[in-house]
């Protein structure tokens, strides 16, 4: 498998799918007003900690288990039953709780939460298939098809009066869509399950599960925690910070997908030399455009917010610099996080997101009641970067951790310099329209990128990954 062209199919991939998903949210926030949009994402919120417990580890135990080179059939039927069992429980959990539930969210969305969950559980199941059959570039075209399906019934229903249910109605044919294109492309055959295969599936999915949930209560527990004690307007503009801040992990997320089963055969071969050569040339890309992109949102918050959301959002512009500061934790976390489960270590992954988990519940509820969502952001970053040392202190122990610290001061550098450029410009040209917005960024962009080529470590990265995809000889 060549990593950088997978890690490159997926990241446009995500690009796109980014593009897309950016447009829509911008859509949403011109359309709909803060309290119902928070509806939405307090619904999102909630899929995402329902589906822990569902899935409980078992799609990364899939995939490691696959990429073993197992009996795939076994492995496959194996997983399948071993999942019916907590979906019945927490479907037959929600459905009771439906009162509740619709309370919590401020409309009659259980039906739907519902369908969502299965629909979720089923589509995500095949992205595992094929990224433990290690044909994790094909995955790419599913995961953009659900954007584009989400995207474009979301905006054909809320024209037409839906309102939120338009948007949640978008998400439904969004992972159908997924489903269907998955299934087409990957190769599942059935076998004879057994207890063996099950006890390997559980023996890695105990502390995958941990894993995972800290990763999702990363992702939605603040959002959750807002819904409890601010308002859906301030989940709003809380999750609208978020998710201009996670536009930049696209390329972290693509090279982390790609890595796993990759880090995972080396591993099952011994091949340890070949991972630590792998983790600073896997780092380096990512840092390239994550630091530049931090240095950036501190000239431009308030405008990005302002701007391109409504000027009712721009109150979150401590916010996103706060959340893309923790970006540059997290691009170098989601590397290390998945050479730790790659050399088949889920244990020390779970003992690390068991503190971090603790840690962000305490401070988010703390800094909350305190800071409302200045709190949350705050909180959120801490937390995140205990589990980000926590994890590279347990990795050191099995292989050599080298970070590519020439190529991060050269990025830091890089970006200052772009950084002081773009400040200069604002304080010569005021920042009101999309236009100039999106001149600016461009202007920012262009200057990053003749400063970047004027810095021999970082010429090194870029021609070193172009030849890795075959784009130059």
């Amino acid at each position: 498998m060549n990593i950088a062209r997978s890690s490159l199919k997926l990241a446009v991939s995500r690009a796109g799918s980014a593009t897309i998903g950016f447009l829509i949210i911008v859509y949403l926030t011109r359309n709909l007003d803060t309290d119902i949009l928070g509806t939405f994402f307090l619904f999102q919120a909630l899929l995402g900690l329902i589906s822990i417990p569902v899935d409980f580890g078992m799609r990364r135990s899939l995939s490691k288990r696959l990429s073993e080179r197992s009996n795939d059939g076994e492995v496959i039927t194996t997983v399948i039953l071993m999942k019916i069992i907590p979906l019945s429980i927490c479907l037959f959990l929600v459905y009771s709780l439906r009162s509740q539930i619709n309370n919590y969210l401020g409309a009659d969305l259980v039906t739907l939460l519902i369908s969502a969950i299965v629909l979720q559980e089923m589509a995500l199941f095949t992205i595992g298939v094929l990224n433990g059959q290690l044909r994790v570039g094909e995955t790419a075209v599913p995961k953009f098809t659900r954007r584009i399906a989400f995207a474009s019934t979301t905006f054909f229903l809320i024209e037409r009066g839906f309102g939120v249910r338009g948007a949640i109605y978008g998400l439904l044919i969004g992972l159908s869509a997924m489903l269907a294109i998955a299934l087409y492309r990957v190769q599942i055959s059935f076998g004879f399950p057994s207890f063996s295969m099950a006890a390997s599936l559980f023996e890695y999915s105990k502390y995958a599960f941990i894993s995972s949930v800290g990763g999702y209560l990363y992702n939605w527990m603040d959002v959750a925690l807002l819904g409890l004690f601010l308002t859906q307007s301030d989940v709003s503009i809380y999750e609208v910070s978020w998710r201009v801040t996670a536009i930049v992990m696209l390329l972290g997320q693509s090279v982390a997908t790609t890595i796993f089963p990759q880090v995972s055969k080396w591993d099952a071969d011994g091949a340890h030399e070949r991972i630590e050569n792998l983790l600073p040339q896997a780092v380096a890309p990512v840092l390239l455009l994550v630091i530049p992109a931090f240095m950036g949102t501190i000239v431009l918050s308030q405008e990005i917010l302002s701007v391109v959301f409504g000027s009712e959002y721009a109150v979150g512009q401590l916010v996103l610099i706060i959340l893309m500061g923790e970006k540059v934790i997290q691009s170098v976390h989601i590397i290390l996080g998945t050479a730790l489960q790659g050399i088949d270590r889920p244990d020390l992954a779970a003992r690390a997101a068991i503190i971090a988990i603790f840690l962000n519940l305490v401070l988010n509820i703390v800094l909350i009641l305190q800071y409302g969502i200045v709190g949350a952001a705050v909180a959120t970053g801490l937390s995140f970067i205990a589990n980000s040392l926590l994890h590279a202190y347990y990795l050191s122990q099995f292989v050599n951790i080298r970070l590519p610290w020439q190529e991060i001061g050269a990025t830091v550098v890089a970006s200052i310099g772009m950084g002081s450029i773009v400040f200069m410009i604002k304080n010569y040209h005021t920042i009101d329209s999309l236009q100039s917005l999106l001149g600016i960024v461009i202007t920012g962009m262009v200057v990053y990128a003749l400063l970047a080529a004027t810095l021999a470590p970082l010429r090194d990265v870029i021609i070193t990954n172009l030849r890795r995809m075959d784009i130059v000889g």
